[in-house]
């Protein structure tokens, strides 16, 4: 039976027991073919497993549209529609029922008189989002956070910065070090103890909507580092500007932020540090609307 399974994160440990039976074909993207039995046992392994990831299994079925479906941590759900499997996204029930309550010809009015209000007032609209990056010791949920970088862009302009070091305790591999030219000794002189740095980094994005590039990575590490200094997990609304480009980039041939920036004619920056990054996938992120 054919499956393809694909995971917002993948732990290391998860990942050895989804190559034992599936071959993974893009990042967090499993495919293969597997009984019934050993397909329930490793969609059980997966939500044991993946912490506050998102998990999607489709898979081949003997019903009228030869496929099935299972969502796990995510808004979206399965729903049965008259024998034809569908996916519905929750929305908070007040705007839900709000919605309900009101006959189509009054929904036409109100989204009339909002596109003549927000064209009469569009000076006065303002559209705000936060751009987030981090720097890490590496990509395994063992890894610690070494630098926070963040931007709040107002209709389109950069409002605000934020830019802070770790003072982690696990060292900086050799080729991190090459890679964001962070040093052991940066993060002793300047870096903050985490839970400070996360909470000042926290009251700085606030509830914006929060853009960033692989997106689901800086939340992983984010949520977990949250968890472990007593801290609300992250509720804001996200956007991967990554899987934004894979829509839009048809011709693109590589997917790395550098790449997608070449791509676009955006100058990136030699360095790899957090603040530079989200200055590159904002500059992205912008462009991208314009398409």
């Amino acid at each position: 039976m054919m499956i393809v399974i694909t995971l917002s994160c993948c732990p290391p440990k998860l990942r050895g027991d989804l190559t034992r039976w599936l071959i993974e074909i893009d990042t967090g993207v499993y495919v293969g073919n597997l009984s019934a039995r050993v397909r329930d046992a490793v969609w059980e392994r997966i939500k044991l497993n993946i912490g506050s990831g998102r998990a999607t299994m489709v898979y081949s079925a003997n019903n009228e549209q030869k496929l099935e479906f299972q969502i796990y941590h995510a808004a979206w759900e399965p729903v049965d529609y008259d024998g034809i499997r569908l996916v519905r996204r929750n929305y908070p029930k007040s705007e839900d029922d709000a919605y309900r309550k009101r006959s189509k010809a009054a929904v036409r009015h109100m989204l009339h008189m909002q596109k003549y209000s927000g064209n009469r007032n569009n000076s006065e609209v303002r559209e705000r989002y936060a751009v987030i990056d981090l720097e890490t010791t590496g990509l395994q949920e063992t890894d610690q956070i070494i630098e926070f970088g963040a931007l709040i862009i107002e209709n389109g302009e950069v409002s605000d910065t934020f830019s802070m070091l770790v003072n982690c305790e696990k060292s900086i591999p050799k080729e991190i070090v090459s890679m964001t030219g962070i040093t052991q000794e940066m993060l002793s002189n300047d870096g903050k103890p985490e839970k400070e740095a996360l909470e000042q980094f926290l009251a700085f994005i606030g509830k914006l909507e929060l853009i960033g590039y692989n997106i689901d990575f800086d939340i992983a590490f984010l949520q977990r580092a949250c968890r472990e200094n007593g801290l609300p997990e992250l509720t804001n609304q996200q956007t991967d500007v990554k899987q934004a480009a894979r829509k839009k980039l048809k011709h693109c041939m590589k997917f790395s932020l550098a790449a997608v920036a070449a791509h676009l004619g955006i100058e990136s920056e030699q360095r790899h540090r957090a603040a530079e990054d989200c200055m590159m996938t904002y500059r992205i992120f912008e462009k991208l609307k314009e398409m």
